[in-house]
């Protein structure tokens, strides 16, 4: 009867690891993730405020309704990515994302400068080729590294009242996201 019972628990604890190992792989098996559904929106290099209803709703699932959200997708093959919004003061927040769809780097209106944010994207070879090359007076005023060489970014910004959404759409829709013009 003990070996039974030793059997069953191993037999659980061994389900319950391959099944927590299978969720966690989801996101990097998915055939169309989040990074692929917004290249029907042509948001590359380019913020794309989506829409709340119809078929282009559902580009990237489970967003919070009370957000106006757009979205870029950026490429650093060709060198860094400099993305700018201007977040208003009811709340903010511009979200980085790896291919893959997991965020790794946010900032809300508490880090805006008179209202706006502006963040190179690079990759590891050019942070370190930049932070080593260049005067404190020339440096953006967030850097940042992205984990891979391509991915997205979301603006989203939160509407009080449905009233402000036509302005914060088009507030969206005026970011920036695309290679930093040198003066």
């Amino acid at each position: 009867m003990i070996r039974l019972l030793y059997a069953v628990a191993i037999g659980l604890a061994l389900a319950g690891l391959i099944h927590v190992a299978s969720l966690l792989r989801v996101p990097q098996l998915a055939p169309n993730g989040a990074y692929d559904r917004l290249a029907s929106l042509k948001a590359d290099g380019r913020f794309v405020v989506l829409q709340d209803d119809g078929d282009a709703a559902d580009r990237l699932p489970f967003r919070d309704p009370a957000f106006v959200t757009a979205a870029c997708r950026y490429d650093l093959s060709q060198g860094p990515v400099t993305v700018r919004a201007n977040l208003p003061s009811s709340y903010g927040a511009v979200v980085f994302h790896n291919r893959g769809g997991q965020p790794f780097y946010a900032l809300s209106d508490r880090a805006a400068t008179n209202g706006a944010v502006e963040v190179t994207v690079l990759d590891d070879a050019a942070a370190e080729e930049a932070e080593a090359d260049e005067t404190v007076e020339a440096r953006p005023n967030i850097r940042i590294a992205s984990p891979t060489e391509t991915g997205f970014v979301l603006v989203r910004l939160f509407a009080p009242a449905p009233s402000a959404r036509a302005g914060l759409a088009a507030i969206a829709a005026g970011a920036s996201c695309g290679r930093r013009v040198s003066p």
